[in-house]
């Protein structure tokens, strides 16, 4: 089966008794399969838990690890108490992290701006480079997705630019707004659990290894570097809804080569060995950093897509 059939066919699987989440879905598939990290932003109540428990269901024999954070969490609660038998035995500081995030393959971390420094700056390490430091050994991990969650943008001044920048893709999570797909969700009690639900079409770790061989293959044309460069010009000057005021948003290099693996992941589920313009299309999602810039990046991009046909 082709890469594309097979994507789409897993997608549907997924998105099965969703309501208006299909966008939140299958950008954080792409985002895994890029091996990346996803910020949802949204108030609560809005399904964002929902859609890290449906990225489970893309991975065979998937273990997944969710926490909710606050002011009290511990570095314990998220990456494993420290074991007291290797202390006692071999006097090493280790923690026993089977059933916590280093072991796990796709984590969910909710309201992910409460939680402290010392969290915080371990998940610098294990977002960007998928390594943990456990005692004196330095560890792989198994992580596809890192999924966050939170109802408001991380406080200015407290040191959190860092892991803000690490999530690739930053989606707004709003309530379902239409009326029809309002009243089937209502009416929808299948819609409870069902994550339970075995997906036929889900990704082997052997699969996604070899998936991620290939996307480093996929190549960029010149027409595609020369549509980034105009959106990075368009970003020292955007253009705020609603007033005369222009911005110069900041994108990292990083941020940009980021961006750049996940446009060669999209031309890949596409069945293509080459980036393609459409491939941008969902870039802007990257590229704000405060939501009223969102609307006005993505015409930025939008632009930046035609100004060859115009």
């Amino acid at each position: 089966m082709e890469i594309t059939e097979r994507i789409r066919l897993l997608l549907s699987e997924m998105n099965r008794g969703v309501y208006e989440k299909e966008t939140e879905i299958n950008l954080s598939l792409l985002v895994a399969l890029a091996g990346e990290s996803v910020l949802l932003l949204g108030p609560p109540g809005v399904a964002k838990s929902m859609v890290a428990r449906r990225l489970k269901s893309a991975f065979t024999d998937a273990r997944a690890f969710e926490y909710l954070m606050s002011r009290f969490s511990t570095p314990d609660e998220i990456f494993g108490p420290v074991s007291i038998s290797r202390l006692k035995e071999s006097d090493k500081y280790e923690r026993a992290i089977d059933g916590y995030l280093p072991t796990s393959d796709v984590v969910f971390l909710d309201e992910i701006w409460k939680a402290g420094p010392a969290i915080q700056n371990t998940l610098l390490t294990v977002i960007n480079e998928k390594l943990f430091r456990n005692g004196d050994k330095e560890l792989r991990l198994p992580l596809k997705l890192l999924v966050a969650a939170s109802n408001e943008l991380p406080a200015q001044g407290e040191g959190l630019e860092a892991l803000w920048d690490r999530f690739l893709i930053r989606i707004l999570c709003t309530c379902v707004k239409q009326e029809e797909s309002f009243y089937k969700m209502l009416l929808d009690d299948s819609a409870d659990h069902p994550e339970t639900t075995a997906c036929e079409w889900q990704i082997s770790d052997r699969e996604y290894a070899e998936w991620q061989a290939e996307i480093r293959r996929v190549t960029l044309p010149l027409d595609v570097l020369s549509c980034i460069t105009a959106i990075r010009r368009g970003l020292t000057s955007v253009e705020m809804q609603d007033s005369d005021l222009h911005r110069n948003v900041y994108v990292s290099d990083r941020r940009w080569k980021n961006i750049v693996k996940l446009l060669k992941t999209s031309a890949f589920v596409h069945g293509r060995t080459e980036v393609s313009l459409t491939d941008l299309l969902p870039v802007y999602h990257c590229l704000w950093s405060e939501p009223d810039e969102s609307l006005a990046i993505r015409d930025i991009v939008i632009r930046a897509l035609f100004v060859p046909h115009t």
